[in-house]
């Protein structure tokens, strides 16, 4: 399945799980009007919060910017080699990334970041703050990818440049 077809599928997901609750789901309430849907076997997330993370983590998942990125992954059925090399490109892993106009793991422009925490919010009741912090940036990422978003960022894709402060692109907006 090509990357457009695959993003295709995982947004029409993203589209039904919002519509309805589906056996094995569970919702909880972010302190909003909206549910926080999410798949149970797999996530987690604290009583009156919306905020999953994965149950269980893969031993080659160790810092917490990994854990981040992985539950980012899992929440939004994108493959964690994926955020992870973009995360590795723009920042290093480094979630306190600054180039002066993008910031965080992700490089957010702040426009982006803020319009993709609202739509982020409104669609799936997850509630993020900002772009500093590791789990934010890669449940925006993750969405981002998964709605078909993505497009911005220099480090996507099999031509992307490769990791280190020179090749280092930003998503923009």
């Amino acid at each position: 399945m090509d990357g457009h077809a695959r993003r295709a599928v995982v947004a029409v997901s993203l589209i039904v799980l919002a519509a309805m609750t589906v056996p094995g789901t569970t919702e909880a309430r972010s302190g909003r009007s909206h549910a926080c849907i999410f798949d149970h076997s797999s996530l987690r997330t604290a009583p009156n919060t919306c905020r999953p993370r994965a149950s269980s983590y893969p031993r080659y998942v160790r810092t917490s910017v990994e854990r981040s990125i992985y539950d980012g992954s899992l929440t939004f059925g994108i493959p964690y080699r994926v955020l992870l090399a973009i995360a590795e490109c723009e920042s290093s892993l480094n979630p306190h990334a600054d180039n002066g106009t993008h910031f965080g793991l992700y490089q957010f422009a702040p426009p982006t970041f803020r319009n993709g925490a609202s739509q982020l919010s409104r669609d799936t009741g997850i509630q993020v703050h900002t772009y500093w912090n590791a789990l934010d940036s890669s449940y925006v990422a993750g969405y981002l990818f998964a709605t078909g978003q993505s497009g911005s960022w220099a480090c996507e894709g099999p031509h992307a440049p490769t990791a280190g402060p020179a090749a280092r692109g930003a998503v923009t907006g």
